[in-house]
């Protein structure tokens, strides 16, 4: 039986300093896991294979690029079994350059999706344009006031990340 990548602890710190340093050279990945620089190639590649790492990204704050208007919108839309619809929903949201996360989910709602705008009246006609997209949507929304932390990912460890090989406590 095959063992899940992230069974193995070299791909667990891996995973980690990529996501807390995704611009870090192999050479330097290789130094701090204490691994060969062909060995480090491999793994981020076969992480890569199995979508495990998904893509790398610069992370921009939506303030810093005149977006400061951050809300998450509950949407609700009556599709009746129509996948062609929920389909066309989906791809329709994915081309709006504002929004920047959309999820199916369970409960009352049918998505939910984080946009962005300049000023709450752009937030307003984002909404607009999202009821536009379909005959019975509407939108629920949550205007986020401020934004204490994000995370880049889950953590690849079941507790606290074990500390770098030859550091001190």
């Amino acid at each position: 039986m095959l063992k899940h990548p992230m069974e193995d602890d070299l791909n667990r710190r891996l995973v980690a300093i990529l996501q807390a340093e995704g611009r870090i050279s192999h050479a330097e990945l290789a130094e701090r896991l204490g691994v060969s620089r062909p060995t480090i190639i491999d793994h981020v590649k076969r992480l890569e294979e199995s979508g495990i790492i998904e893509g790398y990204a610069a992370l921009v704050s939506p303030a810093s690029v005149l977006k400061p208007v951050v809300a998450f919108v509950a949407v609700r839309y009556r599709a009746n079994n129509d996948e062609a619809l929920e389909l066309a929903l989906w791809q329709a949201l994915e081309k709006e350059r504002d929004v920047l996360e959309a999820h199916t989910v369970a409960g009352e709602d049918c998505l939910l999706l984080k946009v962005v705008a300049e000023t709450p009246m752009g937030m307003s006609e984002r909404l607009r344009s999202i009821r536009a997209l379909g005959p019975q949507v509407t939108t629920r929304t949550t205007v986020v006031l401020q934004t204490h932390f994000e995370k880049p990912g889950p953590s690849p460890f079941h507790a606290e990340v074990p500390a770098k090989k030859g550091a001190r406590k």
